[in-house]
């Protein structure tokens, strides 16, 4: 008998309900989705199993808790209602902190905050992932003035204004969400503060539709939500046939970050330091390396290579090395250009060169990173038919299978 399965998923975000999808074609389940409930009553579909994103609507809640009760099998792909006993599969939201302060390092951002305008406990996961190396602020309206929020947008642009007019800079800013990212992004507009070499902005989720469409377009966290959507439509299925819930939630790796040009910068105290990555960026398409930046600046090879190695950890070589493979990314992402041409646009010497170094950055070719990672919204939602592991990304944070945590996350 084919499994009737309620779909819960408030928003409808498309890589979620993609990924509950592919289970059920591959299951034959019978499906209805239904993002959120009419104002009248729950509609009480029969149904066998429920994947759901539990969150505060006290309406949805009751719904979910009633079915529980009743014996229904329900998996949740947040961590919103913690407290509540059912079995999760989830981002793992320390992760993406983690993941965020090593973006944030390698380009030198030393000051760092976590910004959300609402608070709760997967605001809060990420924030101490990010603070885990070197404390981080929280910037956010719902803990500094409760019941704030309700003023409006205006006083929350004040107040996040306020905020960023006293913060040290530069300043590097993971955010909740998407529309914090945007939000974000318009207050340093409003102050003329120059994204990203006064403020850098990383969202924690990813929506090309958005952040693409910015002023500034948004580096973000890959969240693998397909990947976490069709892992909890597995664990439903064995749920639904009988199995025991597992007694710990499942966590889903980020895949890496998908970085744009709100990201896209290097910050130095050493004045020499300094002007080395300003020539570097400027001169990108040339053929040069360590030795003819050094007599660019007047310095000795050596004299360059030991104070990028005091300022940024790596030597003058590695980081010409960096920005070319940043510039590459961003022109696979963002045109249709050939590879040979991306090749000679980031200056590497040959189109062979190149695919050997992005290849060992990033463990794909090209062509299959374009593929992955390309531009455009429908482009961004399709997720492969199985899943798959993604290579480690270059800060030493590896993409992960499921696996099961040792504490409520999700």
């Amino acid at each position: 008998m084919n499994q009737r399965v309620l779909v819960m998923i408030t928003s409808p975000v498309g890589p979620r309900l993609d990924g509950v999808a592919r289970y059920a074609r591959g299951h034959g389940w019978h499906l209805m989705i239904q993002d959120r409930l009419g104002p009248e009553h729950p509609f009480d579909w029969p149904c066998d199993g429920v994947v759901a994103t539990i969150r505060r609507d006290p309406r949805a809640f009751a719904f979910l808790r009633s079915l529980v009760r009743r014996g229904v099998p329900v998996v949740d792909l947040t961590c919103d209602r913690p407290a509540f006993a059912v079995p999760r599969v989830t981002t793992d939201h320390a992760a993406v902190g983690r993941l965020a302060a090593a973006h944030f390092a390698e380009r030198g951002f030393r000051n760092r905050v976590f910004f959300s305008v609402g608070w709760g406990h997967v605001q809060d996961l990420r924030w101490r992932g990010l603070s885990e190396e070197s404390p981080a602020e929280r910037w956010s309206l719902a803990l500094e003035r409760p019941g704030a929020a309700r003023g409006g947008a205006r006083a929350l642009a004040r107040w996040l204004e306020a905020r960023l007019a006293a913060a040290p800079r530069p300043l590097a800013a993971l955010t909740y969400s998407q529309a914090d990212a945007a939000i974000l992004l318009a207050a340093a507009g409003r102050l003329g503060v120059a994204v990203p070499d006064e403020l850098a902005i990383l969202s924690g989720d990813d929506d090309p539709l958005l952040l693409e469409n910015q002023p500034v377009p948004i580096s973000a966290v890959d969240t693998d939500l397909g990947r976490s959507a069709f892992e909890a439509a597995a664990l439903l299925d064995r749920l639904m046939r009988g199995d025991p819930p597992p007694r710990r939630p499942g966590l889903v790796a980020p895949r890496g970050i998908v970085q744009r040009r709100s990201t896209d910068a290097t910050v130095a105290a050493d004045p020499l330091v300094r002007a080395a990555l300003a020539w570097t960026a400027g001169h990108l398409p040339g053929r040069f390396g360590a030795a003819q930046l050094a007599s660019a600046l007047g310095v000795s090879r050596g004299t360059l290579d030991r104070r990028f190695a005091a300022e940024l950890g790596r030597a003058a070589g590695a980081e010409i090395r960096r920005q070319r493979l940043a510039l590459a990314r961003r022109l696979l992402r963002e045109t249709a250009r050939p590879v040979a041409e991306i090749a000679r646009a980031a200056g590497f010497s040959s189109a062979a060169y190149f695919c050997t170094a992005f290849q060992a950055e990033t463990g794909a070719t090209p062509a299959a990173w374009r593929r992955a990672n390309g531009s455009g919204y429908l482009t961004r939602i399709s997720v492969p038919r199985e899943p798959t592991r993604r290579a480690p990304m270059a800060s030493g944070i590896a993409v992960s299978a499921v696996h099961e945590a040792t504490s409520v996350q999700a």
